[in-house]
């Protein structure tokens, strides 16, 4: 795998995290296994996981997942920018 960003060929196992941003609801994925370059520290998703991150997002924004099995034992601070 090539890096989209610096061009590196190297890839490391590692995590990602995601922020989704649906109408007035911020949600935060932590723990994404990821392929993560040496160079610059770009994660790269493969197919499977990618599904199944926006197949949790779904089911998280749509209310079908609860918020304390979501949430567990993390705490998730949003600041606003602007």
């Amino acid at each position: 795998m090539k890096c989209l960003i610096c061009k590196n060929t190297h890839m490391k196992e590692g995590t990602t995290l995601l922020p989704i941003e649906r109408g007035n609801a911020i949600l935060l994925i932590t723990d994404i296994p990821a392929q993560v370059c040496t160079n610059c520290g770009e994660p790269y998703l493969d197919e499977d996981t990618a599904r199944d991150v926006q197949a949790l997002a779904n089911e998280t924004l749509a209310g079908e997942v609860s918020y304390a099995e979501v949430r567990g034992d993390r705490t998730v601070l949003v600041a606003p920018f602007a």
